[in-house]
């Protein structure tokens, strides 16, 4: 249960001297930001559907929230749950927060805690100039055993979900531009390759439609290899305003289909 509620959040992220650089490494895009200015403290709540079940969960994210109040980083929080007859067939409840810093959307510290009806998973990401370290706590509920496995993968530059998100949006996304980025969402890593489509009208606004997809990278030997939880490109419909947020996902998992769609969009 934990490996598909993972892959529903993970749409809307050095080389050893000894290892040869991959031939995806020239695709990755520069790690600087993009001219589209930062976006300000904002909460977006988003309904989501799984096979035709419209409130199969919810997920909120907290952009700066005020309430934070930890100076110096960028900060990101962010929860979901699992509702009505979802959360009977997968119970699931997540807690994340994220650490960035402002100047360059780069990634310092991300932490999550998330249940279902099996486990609890608290895993924690620390992002360093040449490489990333991650540590997994598994709590298993029926027999209270906590198995811990500690990651180092040593290459850089690496985002984790709530930089790559903010990455892309400061980006010129124009028609038929490429983004390739390496994320580090939980405790593995992948390439994350974006294409925008271009411009249209969804939802009944303005949006900037964009398409996704992921590999995995083997951490020793940095080979692509196939994610089989994503049958075919996701798409993502970005708000074409000041704001670019997202309006909706689309994505056809190995569970069926699966959408987030924004349902509320506030300013603290």
């Amino acid at each position: 249960m934990l490996t598909y509620c993972r892959s529903i959040l993970l749409f809307l992220l050095f080389v050893p001297l000894a290892t040869a650089a991959p031939a995806w490494q020239a695709e990755l895009t520069p790690p600087s930001p993009g001219p589209f200015p930062m976006l300000a403290p904002t909460v977006l709540d988003l309904q989501v559907s799984w096979n035709g079940m419209i409130n199969a969960g919810s997920i909120r994210m907290e952009f700066a929230p005020p309430a934070a109040k930890k100076p110096g980083p960028y900060v990101i929080r962010s929860s979901s749950s699992s509702h009505g007859a979802a959360a009977l067939l997968f119970p699931y409840h997540s807690d994340f927060w994220s650490e960035l810093s402002p100047a360059s959307l780069r990634p310092r510290y991300f932490h999550s805690v998330e249940t279902d009806k099996k486990e609890t998973a608290t895993t924690t990401v620390r992002h360093f100039p040449d490489r990333v370290e991650s540590r997994e706590i598994i709590k298993i509920s029926k027999t209270g055993a906590t198995p811990q496995t500690d990651r180092i993968f040593r290459f850089a530059p690496v985002f984790d979900i709530f930089s790559a998100m903010l990455h892309v949006r400061s980006q010129k996304l124009d028609a038929g531009d490429h983004i390739t980025l390496v994320i580090h969402p939980f405790d593995n890593p992948y390439l994350l390759r974006l294409k925008v489509q271009g411009r249209e009208i969804h939802a009944g606004r303005n949006t900037i439609r964009l398409t996704l997809g992921m590999h995995k990278i083997d951490r020793k030997t940095l080979e692509l290899r196939p994610y089989k939880k994503l049958k075919k490109d996701a798409t993502l419909w970005l708000s074409d305003d000041a704001d670019r947020i997202p309006v909706e996902l689309r994505a056809t998992a190995f569970i069926g289909d699966v959408r987030a769609t924004l349902t509320a969009h506030t300013k603290p």
